[in-house]
């Protein structure tokens, strides 16, 4: 679903925004709206990043040729440039859908979330050329569950801000934790790599 990140985030930004309003639940039948959504509400999401909302996707069906309930979260700001928040929610999942999440590649592990969490830094923190995205992807397990949520930024701008690799990281995990996929341990979020 990495290759997919890009697109997320501009189809996050190109459309309208969705119903919020949802509360937060531990199970896909809950609420009206989007399993995804109703477990990383807008509140949740508006710590991750002040200033995202939702965008687009919250239908209480999978999108036609998805496993995944999908939300989607963006903001736009002069001085940060675009932001996208995507969640994908697989439940029940396979045991083949587990096993590929806990096989994702160059993915740093993460404790204190589900039964198997993980981070990967793609786009600008990987040195990726023409003017690449910021990305963070926290990938995570629990029970019969899988989640992953991509967060997005624009790539740096002359005179704004570099994206804090560590901070996207940390806020995710913690949106995951506030979501209710905190195990009970300590939550122990890995350093991204060197940016740029």
């Amino acid at each position: 679903m990495l290759v997919a990140v890009p697109a997320l985030f501009l189809a996050a930004c190109s459309q309208p925004a969705g119903q919020s309003g949802q509360t937060s639940s531990s199970g896909p039948s809950s609420g009206t709206g989007s399993p995804a959504c109703n477990l990383i509400t807008p509140e949740i999401a508006a710590k991750v990043e002040p200033g995202l909302m939702p965008a687009g996707q919250n239908s209480p069906a999978r999108p036609p040729g998805s496993k995944a309930y999908l939300c989607t979260y963006s903001s736009k700001s002069k001085e940060g440039g675009l932001t996208a928040l995507s969640v994908a929610l697989t439940s029940p999942a396979s045991a083949a859908d587990i096993s590929k999440a806990k096989s994702t590649p160059d993915c740093s592990p993460v404790t204190g979330i589900g039964d198997f969490a993980c981070l990967q830094w793609t786009g600008y923190f990987r040195g990726e050329a023409g003017g690449a995205s910021a990305n963070v992807v926290l990938t995570a397990v629990r029970g019969n569950e899988t989640l992953e949520m991509p967060y997005v930024a624009s790539p740096p701008m002359a005179g704004s801000g570099v994206p804090d690799g560590d901070a996207m990281a940390r806020a995710l995990s913690q949106a995951a934790v506030d979501a209710g996929w905190g195990n009970g341990a300590a939550l122990s979020v890995p350093a991204a790599p060197p940016a740029g």
